[in-house]
């Protein structure tokens, strides 16, 4: 049998196009994202609807449309059924993203691809994991294990581990290893260490869109932008950050809310989206997956997204409130929907003094990267300093250009429009209520023929056992029926549903309305009025909180029509760029992805440019895999483990002679033996080899990744200090470092001591060690100790014992140079002891032939302890074969 694993870009491989990939281990078929554009265009689809129906599993990593816009869509209407896992961030946020947007794709025209009900089944069938939470697989995916690690960039944002037996894979897409306002970096890379979960996994897909970005210092970012706006103001202008509703706004908001709060600026700061009370009210019951510096604002009596500054809108004539110059944060990112392409045709067509600043680069072929790639193009490259690495910020410009746009709106009907639609609902409510009655009329007959069909008989029958029942009501034909709990609906009683109380392993669920601050309830009563009534907020699930389980997003039920016109704009603005993607730049991901050291790497989500740069970059790295991997949307790649395996019988005479060496939940052994099929079997048997059979002698392996981190509690539980020092080097006692290569290597420096081979014996007891030569010679080898000369000084200068302790030193060294020149395997020890004040030096070299002359009888073995007198303790090398530890002791 043989494992395999497949993996095919279903969107977003040598592109920027939203994110989906097919992931497939054996059997089992794994959706990495589910993403889709603001545009909503069935026709991108078309890969994901060839295999919506066969996915078994799918995983969500952040909460964006590019991540899962797609994925009510796919559900409703694409027949997908299979679990949905994701964080519970994600759950609450992605049901508001998208919330959002169809609101505003509401606003525009009639949309009909999706609708609110069906963005509510989808979420509720998602199944909410915290991180580093290991969750089996069931199904087709039976044996394959998922965790979510926190990536960043957004909040819930999720590094996905899927493991099946040896093989780990890791995707790990948009993160950011820099700690922000609202959340820390990701674990991927944290305190320039990466995570030892995440190392030299067997595959590793992440994405190129940073690749050829370099980030200037976050605070020079800051520091332009806030120029920008209080130039703006200042001059009598208004600015507009477009934004997203409900990721990166986290950010946004907490940075604007921050400068408004230390500066006591009296402009007004406005969040303009169709869900901002939501979003703010899930940020604040959602801290536990923030930044560690945001909860301990929190505990300081200070609650984060408790705006004091900025003022939440979710409709366009709330601006009004607002005269003057202003700043507003409104949704969508891309400019091509919602309030922000709504501002940005009323304030940069009308007025040369606003500014746009864009914070994100947006989609491809999206008005908001027209105006980026403008604006790139007349700001040049930046012009960096020589002998420095710090990149300048690019200023903003003065943006003028004519641009045809089209341009959406919904009116109100009017005259004979109006009049026709009024006699069309009246037409609809008369059928309806037509319908009704026939069905009630209907519904009437049939229980009463069902009444008159019993017979005299049959009542007589059913008398007595009527007499003798009791009832709290009147029931109909109970007797009939087989009894009250038998009876379906035609009993009266007053309509009640008992709500089930939600308990997990640490009791009742806490009711957070119960909690809630009166602003709080103003501020949802006054949304729900302006807004209407509809859907659904989330299941009440862990923190998932569901105030209103009939909150619904929807609009007044004023009779209106979508009209659309193309009209050409003159756009005249200022125009400026602050990266706040929070996403790791190209420099950091290409010093990143050594430390992770996969065996293979995909390379997926990014322009064709940045794709190729990533691969080179990499490619150029000593000690990296050389099995690096760009494929096209569609490709399907083959990216099994270069290991078969077979089925194999073993016998009895071969399962009694194994040596196991215990690793993890796995015992492991060397097989040498000879393989034979059986007449009456399919399966091959394992016999042990034949007598005369001539057996290579294997060097010793160690089986086993040993995780600098655990072992660093291993050593401090056997009174050994350890920590970590640069770049992930385990230092302990301040003698001896621990630290892996590049390739996954373990390598183990300092002065030969007792320490020393303390912790040498430890990191080997953390390995399963099969055929093992290591501090043992096997009983079967025939020794004869040569030479052993024990060196003790009494009452000397310190001097004389360098010299004779190196004189012993070379005398044993150019005894294993006489062996390998006679063809002889060598063990050469190295002792240390300490009495009185002058060091005993023992060098006992021992000797095995190979083969072993027959002539000799003598059966010895080699003493790893020093033969001299008076030595209290000899600290052994315990070397292999041919190997010589150097003493540096004296």
């Amino acid at each position: 049998m043989t494992s395999y694993i497949k993996f095919t870009p279903i969107s977003g491989a040598k592109n920027e196009d939203p994110l989906c990939y097919l992931l497939e281990i054996d059997e089992a078929k794994i959706l990495l994202d589910c993403g889709w554009s603001d545009k909503f265009d069935e026709h991108d689809l078309a890969h994901l609807k060839k295999i919506a129906k066969q996915v078994d599993v799918v995983l969500l990593s952040h909460s964006d449309l590019p991540h899962l816009g797609a994925y009510p869509y796919a559900r409703s209407h694409l027949g997908m059924t299979c679990p949905v896992y994701s964080t519970i961030p994600i759950v609450n946020m992605g049901r508001i993203c998208l919330y959002d947007l169809y609101q505003a794709k509401t606003d525009e025209l009639d949309f009909k691809t999706f609708s609110l009900e069906d963005v509510d089944n989808a979420f509720d069938k998602i199944t909410s994991l915290r991180y580093s939470q290991p969750t089996a697989l069931t199904g087709k995916c039976q044996g394959i294990t998922i965790t979510a690690y926190a990536a960043a960039h957004t909040i819930g944002g999720t590094i996905w581990k899927i493991k099946q037996d040896t093989d780990e894979i890791v995707y790990a897409v948009d993160f950011n290893h820099r700690k922000e306002l609202h959340l820390d970096g990701t674990v991927l890379h944290s305190g320039g260490v990466v995570l030892d979960a995440l190392t030299r996994p067997s595959l590793l897909i992440t994405d190129a869109y940073n690749s050829k970005v370099v980030h200037p210092a976050r605070k020079d970012r800051y520091a332009a932008m806030f120029d920008t706006m209080m130039t703006t103001l200042n001059n009598g202008g208004s600015v507009l950050l477009p934004t997203d509703s409900t990721a990166r706004v986290l950010e946004l908001s907490n940075l604007l809310e921050q400068h408004w709060s230390q500066n006591q600026i009296s402009y007004p700061l406005i969040m303009l989206t169709y869900t901002s009370f939501r979003m703010a009210y899930f940020a604040k019951v959602m801290l536990e997956w923030m930044g560690e510096d945001l909860n301990k604002n929190f505990s300081q009596r200070e609650l984060p997204y408790e705006f004091k500054y900025m003022r939440l809108c979710h409709k366009l004539a709330d601006l009004d409130n607002y005269p003057g110059p202003k700043v507003v944060i409104a949704s969508n990112d891309s400019l091509e929907t919602g309030f922000s392409r709504e501002l940005f045709v009323k304030w940069m067509a009308m007025e040369d003094k606003n500014t746009l600043i864009l914070t994100d680069r947006s989609g491809p072929d999206t008005l908001a990267r027209r105006l980026y790639n403008d604006w790139d193009a007349q700001t040049g490259d930046p012009q960096v300093p020589a002998n420095s690495t710090k990149v300048p910020v690019k200023s903003a410009i003065e943006y003028e250009t004519t641009m045809d746009l089209k341009v959406y709106k919904r009116v109100p009907l009017e005259g004979a429009e109006l009049q026709e639609y009024e006699a069309a609902q009246r037409a609809k409510q008369e059928r309806d209520a037509a319908q009704a009655a026939m069905i009630a009329r209907s519904k009437t007959i049939i229980e009463e023929d069902e009444s008159d069909s019993s017979d005299i008989d049959d009542v007589d029958e059913n008398m007595e056992d009527l007499l003798t029942k009791q009832f709290d009501l009147y029931v109909r034909d109970a007797g009939k029926s087989g009894g009250f709990f038998k009876q379906a609906q035609s009993y009266r009683m007053f309509p009640y549903l008992e709500k089930r109380k939600k308990i997990d392993d640490y009791g009742e669920a806490i009711q957070v309305e119960h909690y809630m601050k009166a602003s709080d309830f103003e501020r949802i009563e006054q949304e729900k009025k302006s807004l209407g009534e509809g859907a659904n907020f989330g299941k009440e699930d862990e923190m998932q909180v569901d105030i209103d389980e009939h909150f619904f997003l929807g609009r007044d039920d004023t009779p209106t029509k979508y009209t659309s016109s193309d009209e050409t704009l003159h756009i005249k603005c200022q125009l400026r760029y602050v990266d706040l993607e929070g996403l790791s730049d190209g420099r950091s991901i290409k010093t990143i992805l050594p430390q992770i050291a996969p065996r293979k790497l995909i390379i997926v989500h990014g322009s064709k440019e940045s794709t190729d740069d990533l691969s080179s970059a990499v490619h150029s790295i000593d000690h990296f895999t050389n099995e690096i991997f760009t494929p096209s949307v569609g490709e399907v790649l083959n990216v099994s483990a270069a290991t078969n395996i077979y089925r194999v019988k073993l016998t009895d005479s071969m399962a009694s002679s194994l040596q196991f060496s215990k690793l993890d939940d796995y015992d492991l052994a060397r097989i040498v033996g000879r393989i034979h099929f059986p007449d009456d079997s399919t399966t091959p048997s394992l016999d042990v080899a034949m007598p005369d059979a001539t057996v290579k002698e294997e060097p010793t392996i160690f089986v086993g990744d040993v995780r600098l981190s655990e072992f660093k509690k291993v050593l401090q539980s056997a009174g050994i200090q350890a920590e970590f020092k640069g770049e992930g080097i385990l230092v302990c006692n301040d003698e001896v470092a621990v630290r892996k290569t590049g390739t996954g290597q373990l390598l183990v420096e300092g002065i030969l001591s007792e320490d020393y081979y303390k912790i040498r014996s430890l990191l080997y007891a953390q390995h399963a060690i099969v055929n093992q030569l290591i501090d043992r010679m096997p009983e079967e080898m025939y020794i004869i100790p040569i030479h052993d000369v024990p060196v003790t000084l009494d009452n000397k200068p310190r001097r004389y014992c360098r010299i004779l302790a190196n004189v012993t030193l070379i005398l044993g060294m150019a005894l294993v140079v006489i062996s390998a020149l006679f063809k002889l395997q060598s063990r050469v020890y190295i002792s240390q002891a300490i009495e009185a004040e002058c060091p005993v030096i023992c060098v006992t070299t021992c000797y095995r032939f190979m083969p072993f002359p027959t002539s000799c009888e003598s059966k010895l073995a080699c003493d790893d302890q020093c033969l001299s007198a008076g030595i209290s303790k000899a600290l052994t090398a315990g070397a292999g074969c041919s190997e010589l530890h150097r003493l540096l002791l004296l």
